[in-house]
């Protein structure tokens, strides 16, 4: 039986930018002054670099649960969005034809604060062989949203 293998590369890229900006206009008054301000969330990019489809939960850490699910074709990515500071890690089913294989990642940190956000890029690798990174796990822990 072929022994499959997801290899994870998880590569952070932290972009320390201001999270707001302000802009305030005084003509000599303060009765006259005016602010805008944007927000700017933090941001992980899944990349799927393998010809299996896979389906990839990002969940909280110290069982707080399912964070978001998602879905990504053979050789494409997705981008999923956040609105604050946290830890994730993943868990993944990588599926092809008839063969199924199920992965947990280690942890990882997302910032989203007034020091600035994460921009950050996970790439995932299958392919035969023996080894690979990240812990097995059954099918049952993949589907167990804690």
């Amino acid at each position: 039986m072929k022994q499959f293998f997801l290899l994870f590369a998880l590569v952070i890229g932290v972009a320390l930018d201001t999270n707001g900006q302000e802009w305030y206009s005084n003509t000599g008054n303060n009765s006259n002054r005016s602010s805008y301000s944007t927000t700017t969330n933090a941001s992980l990019t899944i990349q799927n670099r393998s010809s299996y489809s896979l389906t990839v939960k990002i969940m909280k850490t110290n069982e707080r649960g399912l964070y978001q699910t998602v879905y990504i074709s053979p050789q494409s990515s997705r981008t999923v969005y956040f609105s604050k500071s946290d830890s994730f890690y993943t868990k993944t089913k990588a599926s092809k034809n008839y063969e199924t294989l199920y992965k947990k990642s280690g942890i990882f940190s997302i910032q989203c604060d007034k020091s600035g956000y994460s921009q950050a890029t996970i790439e995932f690798f299958v392919s035969s062989g023996g080894g690979g990174t990240g812990q097995g796990i059954s099918k049952a822990e993949f589907e167990r949203d804690k």
